[in-house]
């Protein structure tokens, strides 16, 4: 997904010619944040920004790499530099101007044979950008009387006009946490939150911090609204029940479909692909799909059929083996249903054994109850044969591999202590949910040892607990993308095994939740990288933003605190407000936002268009988001730094979607006074108020007997369907389905499947 060999892009190196004498005499150094490699007492790096030349930063002694670095307030056009080193001392012979790529230092200019105590140079074309670095290259100290650097600070003409007042300019969900940013007014001042229209007046508040909060707000209506401040306006925005969920579950399921390899929108054999165009071998993709279907599954159920089995033998030569080793689904099959066989299919075809992608199949083998009434039982057999037989297997196969590829060895049941960088390719924990699964599976299969699963999740997790310090954002946000795979094995781990999880546990969990609010008291609620970065340094992090809910609402499943609990779920809801607008852009992550997403008024700036996914013309791609320099205010910055969608982008929004839609699912059964059952289930089911929809629950009895039962929508605009059902002669009669009652019963009412399966019993004598 990222062009890691770029070394002039479009957007850090401008073509602007030759610059002018003016840009090239103001010095910007005193304006950033500066640090250094080391430095000796008395000599800070303060002092090489001073503008005195009498004082001077010195590295310090046995420090053969010292460098200097400058952090600007924004994006800034770098003209130049000029280094003055300290009088008396031997300069350097040989050092690097460097900036900031994608968390990498890159060399842009490079002095060699240097005997003066001053070096100026001017760039025959202006540098973009928020940092720089001057690192010494002959292993000697640093004595630097002045850095100078020489430019001013950028603005992109073509940044648009971005409304004073930001929101999520789709909508927002009734019942739930709904903000918005106001940059730059006071705190005390008034906002109301007006009819589009009729201008009529439906809620007011007050500003505070640079925002504002209208939670309370929700209207029964299909109108649009405005927040509006004076003479500032928002874009409109709607309120409904699951509006979020309204207008991106099909979109969810389309992306996947096109992205995918070989059979997507695109056939072309693409490298660094595997079941997914770009999807490398950290995509999450399988554990997606699963826990999307698993947490709401009749919301996937009745969606329209798009798509077909898409056989092997159909394709050139060179295709031929790709996949089709596990044999096809039937007709009507769901779309959902299609994609994880894809996955899967995909993954043992190509025998694929990098550690995460085989842990990947256990997502696959855990949910097969649920997925058999579509597909063939040798899908199973066939999966499970062949993760079985490359779990402990620590060797890897060239054809698995990637240039990302950070894993020692490939033991899944080893104890992981390596830790990924911010490409997000070795998240801690990736390993605890596959074995959990996995002892789950053997156990169902029957197998002698299945507990040698479940001690290595265990293992994993207390070695987590010990030594993870949150306070360090390489194993939060640094993670980028994937933080979320952590905090959902530490969910994982306690609701399924409470009485079996490692001591410190939930207070790990509670521990990574207060060090995430510490860093999100700003006017955007959003969780900084640490107390000076606001992204992680010089990356295109959207999949960490749009996987931070994910995160949040697995961790609110363990928290006890209500107030932490509440604080949590207001940072879960502004990180999708950021997505959708409510960010320093005021725009929407997806490029064709406006054309694919009801509701919102502006896309992201541009898109990629090829790439290694070719995924430009994929729908509800996630094209990009705020960079470091757009924060904490700067939209002059404009279209600036890296854009391109990637799988692991909308993977980490899927599993937000799913783990937002378990927490806020709540499944009630009552028996009335005639002894009939009242059921009622919250799940993001009622998209339309104009149309009355439907979902099932499941009623087993003791025997293990299960027959479903269809509860609709309370009202257009509830957040529950709801049913009764009448138990006559010791049965429960619905439709063709009969469900027999034995004395001192026990009946299960169920939705949503395995890890996320609400449940209720009912006694009936």
């Amino acid at each position: 997904m990222k062009a890691i060999l770029l070394l002039i892009t479009s957007f850090f190196l401008l073509a602007t010619g030759h610059i002018n004498d003016a840009l090239a005499q103001q010095n910007l150094a005193p304006s950033g944040m500066i640090s250094s490699s080391s430095s000796e007492e008395d000599r800070e790096a303060k002092l090489a920004i001073d503008n005195d030349t009498r004082s001077y930063w010195e590295s310090a002694a046995g420090d053969t790499e010292p460098w200097i670095a400058i952090r600007f307030p924004g994006a800034t056009e770098i003209a130049g530099f000029k280094v003055i080193f300290q009088e008396g001392t031997v300069p350097n012979e040989r050092f690097h101007f460097q900036y900031l790529l994608n968390g990498d230092w890159r060399n842009h200019h490079s002095v060699n044979e240097n005997q003066n105590d001053e070096v100026a140079v001017t760039f025959e074309k202006v540098l973009l950008t928020d940092r720089i670095r001057l690192i010494a290259a002959d292993k000697q100290a640093l004595h630097i009387a002045e850095l100078q650097v020489l430019g001013q600070q950028y603005v992109d003409d073509n940044a648009g006009e971005v409304k004073p007042l930001l929101v999520n300019q789709s909508g927002y969900n009734l019942g739930r946490p709904k903000r918005f940013t106001a940059p730059g007014v006071a705190d005390e001042t008034p906002f109301l939150i007006q009819e589009k229209g009729s201008g009529q007046v439906v809620f007011s508040g007050l500003i505070e911090g640079e925002k504002g909060d209208f939670s309370e707000f929700d209207p029964k209506s299909t109108s649009e609204y405005l927040v509006v401040s004076g003479d500032k306006t928002s874009f409109p925005f709607r309120i409904g029940p699951y509006w979020l969920e309204r207008v991106t579950y099909r979109n969810m399921v389309d992306f996947m479909l096109d992205a995918r390899h070989y059979v997507g929108n695109v056939d072309d054999i693409r490298p660094i692909s595997f079941a997914w165009r770009d999807g490398d071998f950290f995509n999450w993709s399988m554990q997606s799909l699963v826990a999307m279907y698993l947490s709401n599954p009749e919301a996937y159920e009745r969606m329209e059929v798009t798509s077909r089995y898409v056989p092997n033998e159909s394709f050139p030569e060179k295709y031929q083996g790709l996949w089709g080793d596990l044999t096809p689904f039937g007709p009507n099959t769901p779309d959902i249903i299609q994609l994880i066989h894809w996955d899967a299919d995909v993954k043992v075809s190509q025998k694929l054994d990098h550690e995460m992608q085989k842990a990947e199949l256990a997502h696959f083998l855990y949910a097969w109850p649920y997925l058999k009434k579509w597909l063939p039982e040798q899908n199973f057999d066939r999966v499970y044969e062949y993760a079985s037989s490359v779990w402990e297997k620590r060797e890897v196969s060239e054809h698995s591999l990637s240039q990302y590829d950070k894993s020692p060895e490939h033991n899944l049941l080893s104890l992981k202590t390596q830790l990924g960088t911010t490409k997000g390719e070795m998240p801690p924990g990736f390993s605890v949910i596959p074995n959990l699964m996995m002892y789950e599976v053997s156990k169902r299969q029957k197998e002698p040892d299945a507990d040698r699963y479940f001690d290595a999740a265990y293992r994993q997790m207390a070695w987590m607990i010990q030594n993870l310090d949150w306070e360090d954002p390489m194993t939060t946000k640094g993670q980028r993308m994937s933080e979320h795979m952590t905090m959902r094995a530490f969910a994982y781990f306690y609701t399924e095994f409470p009485d079996r999880a490692p001591a410190g546990l939930k207070e790990k969990v509670r521990g990574w939740a207060k060090i995430a609010l510490s860093r999100s008291d700003n006017m955007w609620d959003f969780r900084k990288y640490d107390e000076a970065e606001w992204t992680p340094p010089g990356w295109n992090e959207t999949g960490n933003i749009l996987g931070f809910p994910a995160a949040a609402f697995a961790a609110m499943t363990l928290l006890e605190d209500k107030e932490l609990i509440r604080d949590m779920e207001v940072l879960a809801w502004s990180h999708l407000e950021n997505a959708f607008g409510r960010n320093p852009t005021g725009r929407h992550f997806s490029f064709k936002g406006p054309q694919e997403i009801e509701g919102v008024d502006l896309g992201w700036y541009s898109r990629h268009k090829g790439g290694i996914g070719l995924l430009d013309e994929v729908p509800f791609v996630f094209d990009g988001s705020p960079k470091s320099f757009h924060y904490p205010n700067y939209p002059e910055a404009g279209d600036l730094g890296w854009t391109e969608g990637w799988v692991q982008f909308n993977t980490a929004f899927n599993l937000s979607m799913a783990y937002m839609a378990n927490y806020y699912t709540r499944l009630e059964c009552r028996q009335s006074d005639a002894g009939d059952l009242i059921i009622r289930l919250e799940a993001p089911i009622n998209f339309y108020p104009d149309k009355e929809e439907h979902a099932r629950v499941w009623l087993t009895n003791k025997a293990g007997k299960s027959i479903p039962v269809e509860l609709k929508e309370a009202a257009p605009f509830s957040l529950a369907v709801e049913g009764r059902v009448k138990i006559q002669d010791s049965e429960i009669s619905i439709g063709a389905h009969v469900l027999p009652l034995e004395e001192n019963d026990q009946l299960k009412l169920s939705y949503g499947h395995g890890f996320f399966e609400k449940s209720v019993t009912v006694s009936w004598e």
